[in-house]
């Protein structure tokens, strides 16, 4: 008795081990090998992930491979996107291996893989995923912080961003690495150029050059590079010139020598070398960006009107505004593209979902039957000698079923709870595109203030052409909704002078600016304002206010 009873006593606790013991699957070694490839050659992996025949995958080795290849999408820019919910399944299988090492990497590639969307919600929230995983991998957390304070600086929120690069610049020292020492001055420097604290930018860029080993010559000509920008915003326009010598003897890429070229050649124009700038500004400009040819041919078009060759600098202007409106088409495009996706990939979790639990109430309900034909069986067989026993193990399982109602109860909460949270989600995405409005609002000013004061005589006073007043009337149509054609429309009698007086209003202008460019006091705009608002005949609001609603 006491030797069955210990071979039963062993097997339970035999069996307690095996299930106690984490599952750890096993991957390929030459998915593996292509893990450790990634960061030292991501192109060249790239190309062997492509080779590979994904059919022949099964299991966690077909997890796997989606884990690289999002991790390949995030280090290579001509990578094919991979579908959001292989990801899903990738964090599924890490998750329950408990691999905190590739969860803290796979929420740290998809969180670049968002910002590179300008999806920021999701990007912050994949950061800080990581940013659980990671405990102190302080290589890991470095560049999360880098990654997080891209997303301030994009939204130009500088004090957040700042307070991630100090995180990061505190990180780097404890590694005591100078080249990350080096990449968060740089960052930092980036953050005060981007602030017009010139001389403070110029400090961190001289400092990460001094502790940057001399190896490092990609970095080393983009930190003399920015130095070139930074002592030519100060007009220290020979120090420009020879650290944007240095940075093209020192960088590799054909990308680079544009970026210093387009450099050199604003020095020369701040030189009034116009001859040499206008050869930089055109050399290799079909290889170009839409956003930097946009940038050439507008200085171009300054640099050949300050020659007084006014024919080629109107069509200089109009390549630069040709680039500028197809710019701004992709990125429209681009958006829309965007938010379709991640609007299918919410359809798609939210199907994934309900179908979860169909599955778990089907299984619900085959348990239940199974528990019932056992508890018949065992009833039928042994009414007569174990009532009690029978009795005991029907009140288990109505404990059993009212537990699994309270399950389902918190199942319905938790799908409650996660519906109010993307909703939560939803109204923070419509807030940031009110932002973004805003953003393009004040872009619109910064646009038309230059062309006003253009205008002015030696005098100071303005005389705006007709071709001007266009561009102001288009600028306002294409921010405020075709403002002026529903101007017209609603007040047919309003003459062209009082629709363009009324686009000066919507876009705010001071009093003092309007008298500059009606050449007439202030009192006096107050008093065509009124007669403008007689004629339209307003009532219980200001002009104005009148302007800024309609």
């Amino acid at each position: 008795m006491r030797l069955r009873t210990y071979i039963i006593v062993t097997i339970l606790a035999l069996s307690l081990f095996s299930c106690s013991r984490p599952h750890r699957s096993t991957y390929s070694p030459s998915l593996l090998m292509l893990e450790d490839s990634l960061d030292i050659a991501p192109e060249e992996s790239m190309r062997q992930l492509l080779a590979i025949d994904t059919t022949s995958l099964k299991g966690a080795d077909k997890v796997f491979y989606y884990y690289l290849w999002v991790k390949a999408q995030s280090l290579t820019s001509d990578a094919p996107e991979l579908v959001l919910d292989k990801s899903d399944q990738a964090l599924s299988h890490f998750t329950r291996q408990k691999d905190s090492v590739r969860l803290c990497q796979l929420h740290y590639s998809l969180g670049k893989i968002y910002a590179g969307r300008y999806a920021f919600l999701r990007a912050n929230g994949s950061y800080n995923q990581a940013e659980r995983f990671a405990g102190r991998n302080l290589g890991m957390l470095f560049d999360i912080k880098v990654g997080e304070a891209s997303i301030y600086h994009f939204k130009m929120m500088y004090g957040m961003e700042e307070k991630c690069l100090e995180q990061a610049l505190d990180i780097a020292n404890e590694l005591d690495d100078s080249t990350l020492i080096a990449e968060a001055l740089h960052e930092l420097a980036e953050l005060r150029i981007a602030e017009k604290n010139y001389e403070s930018a110029g400090r961190r860029l001289s400092k990460a050059l001094s502790i940057l080993p001399q190896q490092n010559s990609l970095a080393r000509a983009e930190y003399n590079k920015d130095l070139g920008r930074v002592c030519l915003a100060t007009e220290r326009l020979d120090s420009a010139l020879s650290y944007a010598d240095i940075a093209l003897q020192n960088g590799q890429s054909t990308e680079f020598e544009q970026t210093c070229n387009i450099l050199k050649g604003n020095i020369y124009l701040k030189m009034h070398r116009l001859k040499d700038a206008e050869r930089l500004f055109l050399k290799d400009i079909d290889r170009l960006s839409l956003r930097e040819k946009q940038d050439v041919y507008h200085k171009i078009s300054l640099l050949k009107k300050e020659e007084n060759d006014f024919r080629a600098a109107c069509e200089y202007a109009e390549k630069s505004i040709a680039c500028r409106d197809s710019l701004e088409a992709d990125n429209k495009a681009g958006y829309i593209s965007n938010m379709n996706a991640f609007q299918e990939h919410e359809r798609q979790q939210r199907r994934i979902a309900r179908m979860n639990l169909e599955l778990s109430e089907q299984e619900l309900s085959y348990y239940r039957l199974a528990i019932l034909l056992s508890l018949t069986l065992f009833l039928g067989v042994s009414v007569v000698f174990r009532i009690k026993q029978a009795k005991k193990k029907v009140e288990v399982s109505l404990k059993e079923k009212e537990l699994d109602m309270v399950r389902l109860q918190n199942s319905q909460w938790e799908t409650e709870i996660k519906y109010l949270k993307e909703k939560h989600d939803r109204e923070a995405i419509e807030i940031e595109s009110l932002n973004q409005s805003v953003e393009y609002y004040k872009r619109l000013n910064a646009l038309t203030v230059p062309i006003l004061m253009k205008s002015q005589n030696s005098q100071g006073a303005m005389h705006l052409k007709k071709e001007e007043w266009d561009i102001i009337m288009q600028n306002t149509d294409a921010c405020f909704n075709d403002f002026t054609l529903r101007l017209k429309d609603t007040y047919p009698q309003l003459t062209l002078e009082e629709v363009r007086f009324a686009c000066l209003l919507k876009m705010e202008f001071s009093l003092s600016l309007l008298s500059e460019v009606y050449h007439i006091a202030k009192g006096s705009i107050s008093r065509k304002k009124m007669r403008l608002k007689e004629k339209m005949q307003i009532e219980n609001m200001t002009l104005d206010d009148f302007i800024k609603q309609f």
